[in-house]
């Protein structure tokens, strides 16, 4: 069943989830009826109860509906669990990174610089970002002792989590971020285009928002699939 909710909450709702609850509700997407906690965590290669926390969160946020299955034999019914969103191919996640692969293919086949255009979209996409969420334009700020970047942090992270980035607190450094999504690309796509849409998008955003007074870098680790937004207070530059 699909959800009444529309798309942009839709998106926002799952962009908002940890990797586990992801995992749990991709496993349950690919069903078309419902599906035990038993079966998930066999097909999932976990326990039950490892299953069941993010599960319930997922009942809990609206994207999956649990019902009664019918009895079969002695015991009590047990729950069956189905997705609320669409699910396989028209999913508005797949659906958006459809888009976005289509994308990437025609910038590199129709431009004589990839990388160049595909900055350039980056740039469009942080600036329509921006317009829709009603930031604040703080480009060509002066650098000043009263910025805060451990501010700038938060508001960061809760901005990139609303887009589809899946922004966490670093565990180490508390001027960074770890992004273990991203809304159009996969996650272990490392596609030179599409890196750099990625890559543009997230320092518009950086430079709109914060002006001369921060700088940032992206950090892609092939292992985990996830990206590393470092963030640096031109503060102490200017100062010197």
């Amino acid at each position: 069943m699909v959800s009444e909710r529309g798309i942009d909450a839709i998106l926002t709702t799952i962009a908002s989830l940890t990797p586990a609850q992801q995992a749990v509700l991709r496993a349950v997407s690919l069903h078309a009826g419902p599906v035990t906690i038993a079966d998930l965590a066999q097909e999932c290669g976990l326990h039950v109860n490892t299953v069941r926390e993010p599960l319930n969160v997922l009942v809990s946020v609206g994207l999956v509906e649990r019902e009664r299955m019918p009895v079969s034999g002695r015991g009590r019914p047990s729950w069956g669990y189905t997705s609320r969103t669409l699910s396989g191919p028209n999913s508005p996640t797949d659906l958006l990174r459809h888009l976005f692969r289509s994308t990437t293919r025609w910038i590199r086949d129709s431009s004589d610089d990839p990388v160049a255009a595909a900055t350039s979209l980056g740039q469009y996409l942080g600036d329509e970002a921006l317009a829709m969420a009603k930031v604040p334009d703080h480009l060509g700020r002066p650098v000043t002792d009263q910025f805060s970047l451990a501010e700038h942090m938060t508001k960061i992270r809760v901005f990139l989590t609303a887009f589809g980035f899946c922004a966490e607190s670093h565990p180490t450094n508390p001027t960074a971020l770890v992004l273990r999504a991203c809304p159009f690309t996969d996650p272990n796509d490392t596609d030179p285009v599409a890196m750099a849409i990625q890559r543009s998008m997230l320092y518009r955003v950086i430079e709109r928002t914060g002006g001369n007074c921060v700088h940032a870098t992206l950090r892609h680790d092939e292992d985990s699939g996830t990206c590393e937004l470092v963030l640096v207070s031109n503060r102490a530059s200017a100062a010197s």
